[in-house]
């Protein structure tokens, strides 16, 4: 399985391997709404929320439950010791989801998951 990054669901890679299980987190689904609302009152918007609606018409968020923030504190820890103020990150949030689920995570900036990288398999599109 492998969990998309936000960086992903914003700009799609061209190549999608058929037989690979994708997964979306709620967390990401929070960065589009935000990303969305930010929006709002600007001609971007529209064209933002027909982008919103497909996506979350294509792929089932999986939801950041109790077994994900176990996984978010596992490896926000690790990543406290050499950069604390990064362990808060919604990238750590999203690895840990990824490290709880078995899954490789799938992105268009790896450097955000270098510290986590022994954890999780982090995939650059």
């Amino acid at each position: 399985m492998i969990l998309l990054d936000t960086s992903v669901l914003i700009e799609f890679p061209d190549v999608w391997a058929e037989d690979e299980i994708f997964a979306c987190s709620t967390i990401s689904l929070s960065e589009l709404q935000f990303g969305l609302q930010l929006t709002v009152g600007s001609s971007m918007h529209t064209a933002q929320q027909a982008r919103l609606t497909l996506l979350e018409s294509l792929f089932e968020w999986t939801p950041f439950d109790e077994k994900a923030a176990v996984g978010y504190g596992t490896l926000a820890t690790i990543v406290s010791q050499t950069r604390p103020n990064h362990a808060r990150s919604k990238d750590i949030m999203l690895a840990g989801h990824a490290y709880s689920l078995g899954a490789a995570i799938m992105t268009r900036n790896p450097k955000d998951f270098e510290l986590v990288s022994k954890m999780v398999t982090v995939l650059s599109v």
